[in-house]
């Protein structure tokens, strides 16, 4: 489903002004709050652990659907799509899901060193992400008190670097309740959501790049649902 970007609401969607153009300014000279998702809580644990060699992993550049393209916040409700008022997030949504990628490779598969093709020197494998779904969404009869469900979908296929063939691909989707339908309430939402998503992604990509780098290819890519 494609969505007009062409709207912006408040967070419990009453009251919603209707603004003509993707390209609309916010008025009033007001500053947007800020927010970002996928960061990852560092924990106490300071043990030693043993160094691993790291293979790296190219990460082509992710692709989103247009209207997630930018830094404002999408909630659909049916076939509508609305943008969160005087709220937006502190990067665009594929730089903040490309650093909390970034991170889960780090606390989740120490042995892959993901890196753009540039500096990805040495790899046979490349990744690359499409989304189609990153959104806040309100059911058609939802009321102006019930929260939506953040929802983040889309599809993974694993490459091999220098013939570009497919390895392994397999959708990934995940839906997160809001516990209020609030800014404050949806936020933390997309950022659960966030973290189921990429830590699903990044150990099916580190076992399915292992199994492809210890059994010589067989010429065709696996499909996974």
């Amino acid at each position: 489903m494609r969505h007009s970007p062409g709207y912006r609401t408040s967070a419990t969607l009453m009251g919603a002004l209707l603004l003509a153009g993707c390209g609309s300014l916010l008025g009033g000279g007001k500053r947007d709050d800020l927010f970002r998702f996928g960061v990852i809580e560092r924990t106490n644990d300071t043990a030693p652990q043993a160094a691993v060699a790291r293979r790296p992993l190219s990460l082509l550049r992710l692709r989103f659907a247009p209207e997630i393209e930018g830094d404002r916040i999408l909630t659909t409700r049916g076939a509508q799509a609305l943008y969160i008022k005087d709220a937006r997030w502190v990067a665009s949504v594929p730089d903040l899901f490309t650093q909390a990628l970034t991170r889960q490779f780090g606390a989740r598969a120490p042995d892959l060193r993901l890196a753009s093709p540039r500096s990805a020197t040495g790899a046979s494998q490349a990744l690359q992400v499409t989304i189609d779904r990153f959104e806040a969404r309100y059911t058609p009869e939802a009321d102006g008190k019930t929260p939506p469900t953040v929802v983040i979908a889309g599809e993974v296929t694993l490459f091999g670097a220098d013939d570009r063939q497919p390895v392994a691909s397999r959708r990934f989707s995940v839906e997160e309740p809001a516990l209020a339908n609030s800014t404050s309430g949806i936020v933390p939402a997309f950022d659960r959501a966030v973290t189921r998503y990429a830590a699903q992604l990044v150990d099916w990509t580190a076992q399915t790049s292992r199994s492809a780098s210890s059994n010589p290819p067989s010429g065709k890519g696996q499909k996974d649902e």
